[in-house]
């Protein structure tokens, strides 16, 4: 096993928008700082053209592990704006000098699911029985370019979107071919529990993605009918063993089911707005993975 970390730890979700965000070779600094192995790539575009952050992840001794690529599957018209964006993005990991070249495809959703997040057993905003069928149509067919391309294919089921519940997660592996990315913290808020849903579906992880939450945090919002999602979604996500998960257990799970995979620590938080706030980062991040070390037994942590 070894341990990755993930740009949206340092508030990277997409593309610069106000000017004053980290650079990509600040970003790509920040994480070899922290002391991981390698980390995912930034979203498709922010270091530049293909192979742009690759050169960067060479220079700083980080290895590429895998890019995230949001679909909005369930809209045909944005889906297609996706997936051109997608290109750049595959083309990113096939220039990648090394490491497992994960594209990590994910639901996008819409505005209406953004603000009903853990919907749990209430179908009003789920798809219906055709339209997940075409979700899946698409998945598969989307993994298999990405496999001709000589890279490897996950799915990363993602609070607010159709591919959510533990139900639609089990529709979704049986309709497919496709692996998962497992990310504790939306296996939970998604009404997940942890440790047997990596029991159930272990045979078909490919990547984790290590976070941990606050439970509370959502549960308020929907309470209070927030629609500041950015704002919530930034306070929920404590730093690791600080929140509701049983992570070491998890990670003791993980060893005793001879995961070799990487595992890339999350902590979604706000946008970064100066050097100061990159630092601070730098510091969380560097903990976490301190805290991931403690709790990794010695024949996991060198796999």
């Amino acid at each position: 096993m070894r341990v990755g970390a993930g740009p949206v730890s340092f508030g990277v979700y997409g593309l610069a928008e106000t000017g004053d965000e980290p650079s990509a070779e600040q970003l790509v600094a920040a994480m070899s700082a922290c002391g991981y192995d390698g980390a995912e790539l930034p979203p498709t575009g922010y270091a530049g053209p293909p192979g742009a952050a690759g050169r960067l992840f060479e220079q700083y001794g980080l290895t590429p592990v895998g890019i995230y690529i949001p679909i909005h599957f369930a809209d045909p018209t944005l889906r297609a704006a996706d997936e051109v964006r997608m290109e750049d993005a595959l083309r990113e990991l096939e220039r990648a000098p090394n490491g497992p070249r994960i594209a990590i495809l994910a639901d996008e959703g819409s505005d209406t699911l953004l603000h009903n997040p853990g919907r749990g057993d209430d179908l009003t905003h789920a798809l219906d029985p055709v339209q997940f069928d075409e979700l899946c149509r698409a998945v598969n067919r989307m993994a298999a370019d990405i496999r001709r391309r000589g890279l490897v294919a996950s799915f990363h089921p993602h609070i607010s979107t159709y591919v959510e519940t533990p139900t639609e997660i089990r529709r979704l592996l049986e309709a497919t071919d496709i692996d998962l990315t497992f990310d504790t913290g939306h296996i939970a808020l998604g009404g997940g529990d942890v440790l047997e849903c990596w029991e159930e579906w272990r045979g078909r992880i490919n990547h984790v993605h290590l976070k941990d939450v606050y439970r509370e945090v959502m549960a308020r919002a929907k309470t209070e009918g927030r629609r500041d999602f950015d704002v919530w979604w930034a306070e929920m996500f404590p730093p690791l063993g600080e929140g509701d998960l049983q992570l070491e257990q998890f990670l003791a799970l993980l060893s005793d089911t001879r995961y070799q995979g990487w595992v890339v620590v999350e902590q979604d938080r706000a946008p970064l707005h100066s050097g100061q706030q990159l630092q601070g980062a730098v510091a969380v991040q560097a903990a976490n993975l301190r805290w991931v070390r403690r709790n990794t037994t010695p024949s996991s942590a060198g796999t």
